[in-house]
């Protein structure tokens, strides 16, 4: 039995792996060892619980609106749809609800701990209470988002502008308020 459960680990593991690497993940060999070896000694039932409990940020690129043919480095979630942060969240009591909240969705966590990166990221990644009371993703001291109008990972469809408040959750974002 714990050889199949082995087994059935080191599956996942390598299938985690392939699918992180299909959308554009820099998934590093150091992450893989670190996930090969969580997933020896865990039942494949508890590495579920473990990768979704506090892994739910990855890196990913997009394509520039501004430059054809260049790309831009965000974060993303775990299945790969880009992240974005409001600039003015926290200021001027800002919350989304109402139609904004139509259109962009909190990245809810349901979790333990602090959430974690598929990668090392330069800032930090906390949680939070929005003002609908979700406990959600922040990064920097944003409330990470998705946009319902992208419909598959990679996409990048929000209508972002120079002087939007909504812009893409890039790694090197400078801490928020």
């Amino acid at each position: 039995m714990r050889l199949k459960n082995l087994v059935c680990s080191l599956g996942l593991a390598l299938l985690l792996a392939g699918i992180l690497t299909a959308f554009g993940s820099t998934y590093s060999t150091a992450s893989a060892h670190t996930l090969a070896t969580t997933l020896k000694t865990s039942t494949t039932a508890n590495v579920s619980r473990k990768i979704s409990s506090s892994v739910v940020v990855s890196v990913g690129k997009v394509p520039s609106h501004q430059a054809v043919g260049s790309t831009i480095t965000v974060l993303t979630t775990i299945k790969g749809f880009t992240l974005y942060v409001h600039e003015w969240q926290g200021a001027s009591g800002f919350t989304c609800d109402g139609s904004c909240a139509k259109t962009w969705k909190p990245l809810v966590y349901n979790g333990t701990g602090t959430p974690t990166s598929t990668t090392t990221l330069p800032g930090k990644l906390s949680v939070g209470t929005d003002a609908q009371g979700h406990k959600v993703v922040f990064y920097q001291g944003y409330p990470l988002y998705t946009y319902v109008g992208d419909k598959k990972p990679g996409a990048f469809n929000a209508p972002l502008a120079d002087n939007s408040p909504w812009q893409l959750a890039t790694l090197n974002i400078p801490t928020g308020l």
